[in-house]
């Protein structure tokens, strides 16, 4: 059906593959394999690889010798890593290659005297940081100046004579980002502080975000699929609202209800648009994409 279209580039970042795919194949060699926390922030996904006998722990010392161990996409702090090697406990680093440049730059100008500043979600206004904040802030060698909103720049409004590295989380919004990375350099620009900066904003949440707006431009409705607890995806919500009716679906066996909900009537002549953001497997959108084209047919 012509009216329905999936965004052609959107659901699941290399990194969330990559991190995925790590764990469907050590199940297939191990059968204690355990993902340390939520692979992605996705009810599916994780309900997926459950059903393969892939467990989930929160806790390190819930983990004993002889489990295979799967660090995600997030990344962790050193103190993880020292754990698991001093218990003797295997594991595979599934963390992105994005963010593990970033702790290894975070950690690398620490220890030469800069301040670390981290642009992100550090739960300013909900208490709930981010895990890759969560992650990197480990990395540091000195304390960390935080940043989410352009109150937080004012942290630096007297800093003198000092220098400071500046770094961003990888989902974080970019026009949110480069508006605050200017205020940071307008406050640090006095005082004589010395600032190096690093746009590290994924390319991929971009990639997704223009993929789905130009979708959004030229249907009636998008559905946006995924959990309400995915960063990025909710980032992908709200800027797909902007342009059209937007609904998010965060349970595709719930969609009709949720349409419904929003008295929409679904027809043969609706334009329908499909997103997702980084932690949504592609393959849902396909069913919920082949459920759709069935109850529009039915009603026909």
């Amino acid at each position: 059906m012509d009216n329905i279209t999936i965004a052609p580039i959107c659901g699941l970042c290399a990194g969330c593959k990559n991190a995925i795919k790590c764990a469907t194949d050590a199940i297939k060699k191990n059968s204690n394999v355990f993902l340390f926390k939520e692979i992605v922030h996705n009810e599916n996904v994780n309900s997926h690889l459950k059903s393969l006998g892939i467990g989930i722990k929160h806790s390190l010392d819930e983990f004993n010798l002889g489990d295979t161990i799967i660090i995600r996409a997030h990344g962790e702090p050193p103190e993880t890593y020292e754990y698991l090697n001093r218990h003797n406990i295997s594991y595979i680093d599934c963390t992105c290659v994005n963010v593990k440049q970033i702790h290894d730059f975070v950690n690398k100008y620490s220890a030469n005297g800069f301040t670390n500043i981290i642009i992100g979600k550090y739960g300013r206004n909900n208490s709930k940081m981010h895990p890759e904040i969560a992650g990197t802030i480990g990395w540091s060698k000195t304390p960390v100046i935080l940043i989410e909103t352009e109150e937080d720049c004012e942290k630096l409004r007297d800093a003198k004579n000092q220098k400071f590295y500046l770094t961003c989380q990888t989902t974080f919004n970019e026009n949110n980002a480069k508006n605050l990375i200017q205020k940071i350099e307008l406050l640090l620009s006095k005082n004589n502080n010395e600032l190096v900066v690093n746009f590290s904003v994924c390319g991929a949440g971009k990639a997704i975000n223009l993929s789905s707006s130009e979708l959004a431009k030229k249907v009636d409705l998008m559905l946006v699929v995924g959990s309400k607890t995915s960063s990025n995806t909710t980032e992908l919500y709200n800027n797909l609202s902007k342009i059209c009716k937007t609904i998010f679906i965060d349970n595709t066996e719930n969609w009709k209800e949720l349409v419904e909900k929003e008295n929409i009537t679904l027809t043969k002549e609706i334009k329908i648009g499909i997103t997702a953001g980084a932690s949504t497997d592609p393959e849902e959108l396909k069913n919920l994409k082949n459920k759709i084209e069935g109850e529009i047919c039915q009603t026909i």
